[in-house]
């Protein structure tokens, strides 16, 4: 079949629309996917390891207003002591409520019993007489006060762990995306000049 000079040119004109519409498709399909990955790397892990951090640093301060108290500054040891532990059940109570990951929530909930087991253990410190106070510590308080730091790190290295590799499958993606646009910019370039090289034949 013969086709006519208006024919073929309009034929390779149709082929090269078609080149353009798929590079924008596949280019936004691709940056809905980075937009999407990235949302779950804020969303979710970001806030729960804000949020272990936060327990870690009200931790630190209810362990350094116990030493306020073993020193006899017992007021402000006190107050330090009752604004961070608020300030730890807060961050606690973020983490429990956005748990995302494979093992994330029995990981948060022995957190949780451990800093319950070391609230009910400040609150007989905070009763007991003046000379059981540094064995009540360095016994009790101070071994709980490790292993929930350590607990809370667990969790905040579960996240972002999670982060980076969620991280590194976005620039896998990305890369992918610039490949595919690569690859459709030079399948378009190739059919404009195969059309330069074949219009002057057919209109000769």
């Amino acid at each position: 079949m013969n086709f006519t000079l208006r024919q073929k040119i309009f034929v390779i004109f149709a082929m090269l629309l078609l080149i353009t519409v798929l590079i924008a498709w596949q280019s936004i399909r691709s940056f809905n996917q980075l937009g999407k990955s990235i949302n779950v790397i804020l969303e979710e892990n970001y806030r729960s390891v804000i949020a272990c951090q936060q327990m870690k640093d009200a931790l630190e301060r209810i362990d350094s207003g116990l030493l306020f108290i073993l020193s006899d500054f017992v007021k402000e040891g006190v107050n330090q002591i009752e604004a961070n532990r608020d300030n730890f059940k807060a961050a606690l109570k973020t983490e429990l409520n956005n748990l995302t990951l494979p093992g994330e929530s029995a990981q948060a909930f022995a957190l949780k019993s451990l800093f319950e087991l070391y609230s009910e253990t400040l609150t007989t410190f905070m009763k007991s007489k003046p000379e059981l106070l540094r064995q009540l510590y360095f016994e009790n308080l101070f071994p709980l006060f490790k292993r929930i730091k350590h607990k809370a790190e667990a969790i905040l290295q579960l996240n972002q762990t999670n982060m980076n590799v969620a991280n590194g499958r976005t620039r896998r993606m990305a890369a992918k995306a610039r490949r595919d646009m690569i690859f459709f910019l030079g399948l378009s370039v190739s059919l404009i000049l195969l059309f330069m090289l074949f219009s002057n034949h057919w209109i000769l």
